[in-house]
Parts: C-alpha cells; sequence; structure tokens
C-alpha cells in the first residue's frame, strides 16, 4: 500500500474520531436552534396582528403647522365647496383700558386696506365674512376648490401685513364712530349688555366687544400697531381648512401665502378676577321706550376647558326647561338659559322677555328656579331630559364644526369622540355639587330693562 494511502486513511479515521463529539454537539445545537425557530414561527403565525383603530368621523382629519407656528388642520370632505377658517386666538378681552373696541378696529382698519374685499371674493363665486368676540378674531371664506389658492392669497394680503396704513386706519375709524351714532340696539340687546357689565364688572367680558363713541375716538394708530403686533402673530392663529380638497394643496398654498407671517411671544390671559357678589344684585335700567321688560339673570360659571363644564351645560339645560314652564303661566317669551362656550369663567344664565303687568311674577319665579339649582338635587327625569337634550345638540353638528371647536378653544382632539359619555357620566350628585359650588362663589345678579317704574324690589 503506498505510503499517503495509509497516511490518509488513518487520518480520517482519526478525524471522525476526535471530531465525532464536537459534530453531535454541533449537530444538536443546530436542532435546537431549528426547533426554536419553527416555535417562534408557529406562534407568530397563531398570534392575531393588532387590528387598526376603528374609523370614525375624524379619522380624515389631518393636522400640520408652518415653520412660523401657524396651525393648519384640513378635512377632506365631499362638499361642493371648501370652507376655510382661520381665527387669531385674541378678542376683546385685549382691548386697553379706557379704548374698548380696540380689537374690532384693528380687524375693520386690516379690513379697509381693500375695500373691494367683497367683490374680489365674490368674482371667485365665493364669500367672505369675519368677526370677533371677546376670545377671538375669525374670518371664514367659502369658494370653490378651483378657487382656492386666489382666496388665500386674498386673505394673505390682509393678515401678513409688517404697518398699518394711516388712511385705513383713518377710514376704518371714521366708518365704526358712524355705526355707533347711528345704532339704536334692540331692548333685548341693551339688556344683555347690561347684564354683563353687571355681572363681571371691570373684568374684559364686562364691556361690549364694539366699544363705546368715546373709547373709538381716543384710540389713535400706534394703539392698532402695537396690538396686530402682539396679537396678530402666526404662533397664535390657526386656520381649519373642510372640502374638497386635499391636504397637500391646502399646506402649499399656505406655506406660499403665510410662511412669512411673523411669530410672537404670545400673551397670556391673566386678568383680575371680577368682584364678589355676596348678596343678590338688583339693576334696574328704565327704559320707557320698551313694550315688554326684559330680563336677564344669572351668575358667573365655568370655562370650556374646565372639567366640570359638560355639568353646567346639563345644568343649562335642566334650568331651561324649568323656566319654560313658567314661561307659559306668565306669558314670557324668547326664554332660554345658556351656559356660552368661553375661554375664560363665561356666563350662566336666563333670559326672558316679559309683559310689564306680568314681568315682577315671572322674574320671581325665574330667580326661584335659579337658586333651587343649588337647593336640592335634580330629579332623575329632568336630569336624563337634560343629557339627552345635550347629546343630540351635539350629534346634530358636523363633523367640520367640531373640529372647529377643538382647535379655537384648544380642546383636547379626543373631546368630540368622548361627548357622550361625558354627558352621560353626570350624575344628579354632580349637578349639584356645581351648582352649590357657583352660588357659593357668587350670588345672582339680576338686570331688568324697560318701563319697570316702582316695580321690582332688591328684596326680590
Amino acid at each position: 500500500m503506498p505510503l499517503f494511502k495509509s497516511i490518509t486513511k488513518l487520518s480520517v479515521k482519526s478525524y471522525a474520531r476526535a471530531l465525532g463529539p464536537a459534530l453531535a454537539v454541533i449537530l444538536a445545537l443546530v436542532c435546537c436552534i431549528a426547533g426554536a425557530g419553527a416555535g417562534v414561527q408557529r406562534r407568530s403565525l397563531n398570534e392575531s396582528v393588532p387590528a387598526p383603530p376603528p374609523r370614525t368621523p375624524f379619522s380624515d382629519v389631518r393636522r400640520d403647522s408652518l415653520l412660523n407656528g401657524l396651525q393648519v388642520v384640513t378635512l377632506e370632505t365631499s362638499e361642493e365647496r371648501v370652507r376655510i377658517d382661520l381665527a387669531v386666538k385674541a378678542g376683546a378681552m385685549f382691548d386697553l383700558t379706557g379704548k374698548f373696541g380696540l380689537a374690532a378696529l384693528a380687524q375693520e382698519t386690516l379690513l379697509a386696506v381693500n375695500p373691494r374685499l367683497k367683490e374680489e371674493i365674490e368674482s371667485l363665486q365665493g364669500r367672505i365674512d369675519w368677526g370677533l368676540d371677546w376670545d377671538l378674531t375669525w374670518y371664514r371664506i367659502e369658494v370653490p376648490a378651483a378657487n382656492f389658492e386666489t382666496s388665500i392669497e386674498i386673505l394673505g394680503r390682509l393678515l401678513v401685513v409688517e404697518s398699518i396704513r394711516a388712511d385705513a386706519f383713518e377710514s376704518a375709524q371714521q366708518a365704526h364712530l358712524s355705526q355707533l351714532k347711528e345704532r339704536n340696539p334692540e331692548p333685548a340687546e341693551r339688556a344683555e349688555a347690561a347684564f354683563f357689565a353687571a355681572l363681571f364688572g371691570p373684568h374684559p367680558y364686562g364691556h361690549e366687544v364694539a366699544g363705546t363713541e368715546g373709547s373709538i375716538a381716543s384710540i389713535i394708530q400706534g394703539d392698532i400697531s402695537e396690538f396686530t403686533r402682539r396679537f396678530y402673530i402666526a404662533n397664535d392663529a390657526v386656520a381649519v381648512i373642510a372640502g374638497p380638497i386635499a391636504h397637500e394643496r391646502v399646506m402649499r398654498a399656505f406655506r406660499f401665502v403665510f410662511g412669512g407671517w411673523v411669530k410672537g411671544a404670545l400673551v397670556p390671559a391673566t386678568f383680575r378676577q371680577p368682584p364678589r357678589v355676596t348678596e343678590l344684585k338688583l339693576v334696574k335700567v328704565d327704559a320707557a321706550d320698551a313694550e315688554r321688560v326684559e330680563l336677564r339673570g344669572g351668575v358667573i360659571g365655568l370655562k370650556v376647558t374646565d372639567r366640570d363644564y359638560t355639568v353646567v351645560e346639563v345644568l343649562a339645560r335642566v334650568l331651561d326647561s324649568r323656566l319654560k314652564r313658567e314661561a307659559e303661566r306668565h306669558g314670557a317669551e324668547h326664554v332660554a338659559a345658556l351656559a356660552p362656550p368661553r375661554l375664560l369663567p363665561g356666563p350662566f344664565y336666563f333670559r326672558a322677555s316679559v309683559g310689564v303687568d306680568r314681568a315682577e311674577a315671572f322674574s320671581r319665579a325665574a330667580t326661584d328656579a335659579f337658586a333651587s339649582l343649588a337647593a336640592a338635587p335634580v330629579s332623575a327625569e329632568e336630569l336624563a331630559a337634560a343629557r339627552a337634550s345635550l347629546k343630540s345638540e351635539r350629534q346634530a353638528r358636523s363633523t367640520a364644526e367640531q373640529v372647529r371647536e377643538v382647535e379655537f378653544f384648544n380642546l383636547p382632539r379626543n373631546h368630540p369622540l368622548q361627548a357622550a359619555s361625558r354627558i352621560d357620566a353626570v350624575t344628579a350628585s354632580d349637578a349639584h355639587r356645581v351648582a352649590r359650588q357657583l352660588f357659593a362663589a357668587n350670588a345672582l345678579t339680576v338686570v331688568v330693562l324697560g318701563p319697570v317704574g316702582d316695580r321690582f324690589k332688591p328684596q326680590m
């Protein structure tokens, strides 16, 4: 036998003997790994993949922002037209003391730069509106989707400005003064203003948004410049766009038009609380020209972001039902109990218009009905009816309307989805607790406007 063959045979046998235990270990490890892998595969196949969250009316809402902080929220729908709502989160609450109407005049000054604004939007088969209250200043445009970009450019030219034009300010101020001089408010409007003034006193919610002739005349161009510099800033504004238009197209237009809008430091809404009312406060406003008596009465309620605001909404419906039963007995009209949403604690009150001969009796019945909310828990029937009424009203709102509410009032994004459960969770003890809390803070304030004469006594 040749030498190399013998060596080969010996080597193979020797290696086999030497590697035998090692090969066995390796094979065992391979089998374990393969078995484990198969087990993992079997488990992964058996485990259910998490299902995507169920779709809701808000699943198509998309939120974005520009680099300057402007918030842009879109909702693509099958509507025929696009609706653009842009809100600056500052209103008449930031009017300077003694210069009430400043926020309103600031808006009108910006609009006065383009006297043909409405005509331009109408030429795009659209319409534009604007306004403000104590909390917000807003602009609204509705146009066909084909004219979206052009309408945004028109709006941008109004808001993204570096300075206030003197001619625009003078024109707006004169027009505003003329409107105030020619204004002849109805008794109901006068009663509302008198009630807010009596309820809130020097607090910003106590003055009229439009101001007075004296306050508007005292405003100078520099006041408008300073107001727009502090409050017309991109990072304190939000736009909600709903209609047949894609989110990407909206963002392209907003980046182009509003990308240069400056950002600034946010001004907090820090104001002194209204003076506390410790006993029933009756304010009589004699209006001999009024045919009926306008009644307003209530207390300071809660801000819309308060955890108990839903309870106040339920209480308002309980009171509304009680007052309407009294209205049938006394011939009262336009009866309602209200708790409008406000960024700061707002009014919780009733309104009514009553014949002169029945006004005092209805006023006494109304104030008793209001006070009874804190005196005893509401009945199960009243609570169920109030909750059902509130849920029905919520359900009737469009998705876009609810999105606007969330964005404008800084509410949680899941606020609309949880509305029904929040309402159902309100108990009689919750209603009693919150009513007592409100009455412990303030007694009722009542305003009576009309040919009252010697009627109505403070002890009412």
